[in-house]
């Protein structure tokens, strides 16, 4: 009886092993599948506008301007019917978590919202100065200016896909099966909605009050550490175009945590690494913890006020994590890892990303718009 017993326990187990090798990776076969049913949804023209080879530098070529400012590769949601739409939500469903989809699909709600505002400042302002660059903004604002591409073959070995727009950048790689999804970029504006129905409103509530609780958790002279700048950064560093920007570790080394401390920098960053899939998460928890959690270091820029200006970093061997609160009511935030963004170190391929210099773009509109109002 007892060798009954224990054979069946050896085969429970060996079932529950199986099984849990099966589902190490259902993100990538369930990616592969709506990313077939998007292509099948698409007409001859939109199939080529969204499809390109794997190596391509399109995949790396991405930004979180309108694109009223950065022309997009790939397929503009508003250029598909309602059924290509659907598609396109299936796919990110099957890429990301609830949480990730909630946040970036509320990003690209907030465009409506955007669109009222702008919608009214057109309608406030004088004939005279309904300028094409007012027109240009008012029109950009739209949550179907986002653009699908999809590189390689989906359900082969390597392919991957992107979603980008407007605060919203979503790049994902398959490798063996494997899932990569960075760099991802995010970002809120307004962060809070101020009045109407949906007044009190946030679409990305958790990435600034993180970092405020892991800061004001820290001692005064670890917080002096920490803190490298009196004044909040200018932007990103790392952001589109600016890959491997930041390089040097700053601020205050993670092996200097309690316990206590610890815990709210683990929970900091499952706030942006759980926006994917729960099998890609988990890989690179591991790989952030193969590195080592101590090996991360945690820097601050600016005052610590949680209604105020502020940036701060979480930057190790396998992750970095920017946040940019740009103004009170508009944030910005990115996470790469270092060794693995778009899949490079599992295709060995590094890819160089390339985005348009702020005087580069100024140059575009001017050329499109005519100049700015004052």
């Amino acid at each position: 009886m007892k060798r009954l017993c224990c054979l069946a326990g050896l085969l429970l187990l060996s079932a529950s092993s199986s099984g849990a090798e099966a589902d190490e990776w259902r993100s990538s076969a369930q990616m592969a599948r709506a990313a077939k049913d998007l292509l099948e949804t698409l007409e001859p023209n939109q199939r080529e506008a969204v499809r390109f080879p794997l190596e391509a530098g399109e995949r790396a070529n991405w930004s979180n301007l309108p694109i009223m400012i950065v022309d997009p590769s790939g397929l503009l949601l508003k250029d598909m019917n309602d059924t290509q739409r659907k598609a396109v939500q299936a796919l990110l469903r099957a890429s990301m978590s609830s949480q990730g989809y909630a946040k970036f699909s509320g990003v690209m709600r907030l465009e409506e919202l955007l669109r009222e505002l702008a919608q009214a400042q057109w309608e406030a302002t004088a004939e005279v100065e309904r300028t094409p660059f007012r027109k240009a903004l008012l029109e950009t604002r739209d949550p179907t200016k986002y653009a699908v591409a999809v590189f390689g073959e989906p359900g082969s070995a390597n392919w991957g896909w992107k979603l980008v727009g407007h605060h919203a950048a979503a790049n994902f790689t398959v490798s063996d099966g494997r899932v990569a999804f960075t760099p991802t970029f995010l970002g809120s504006s307004p962060m809070v909605v101020e009045s109407g129905p949906y007044a009190g409103t946030m679409v990305l509530p958790h990435e600034g009050a993180r970092g405020i609780d892991l800061m004001e958790a820290l001692t005064p002279a670890q917080q002096a550490k920490a803190r490298v700048d009196e004044n909040p950064a200018g932007g990103i560093f790392d952001g589109p175009g600016r890959q491997a920007s930041v390089s040097e570790y700053e601020g205050l080394a993670a092996s200097e945590f309690n316990a206590d401390q610890k815990r709210l920098l683990r929970v900091l960053v499952e706030e942006y690494v759980r926006n994917a899939d729960f099998d890609a998460a988990d890989a690179q928890l591991k790989a952030i913890a193969d590195a080592g959690w101590d090996a991360l270091w945690f820097s601050w820029r600016g005052p610590i006020d949680a209604d105020g200006r502020f940036y701060y970093r979480v930057h190790g061997p396998r992750l970095l994590i920017e946040y940019n609160r740009q103004d009170e009511n508009h944030d910005h935030m990115i996470v790469r890892d270092p060794q693995n963004d778009y899949g490079a170190d599992w295709l060995g391929k590094h890819l160089e990303e390339h985005h348009p210099t702020g005087e580069q773009i100024r140059e575009t509109m001017q050329e499109r718009f005519g100049p700015p109002p004052d």
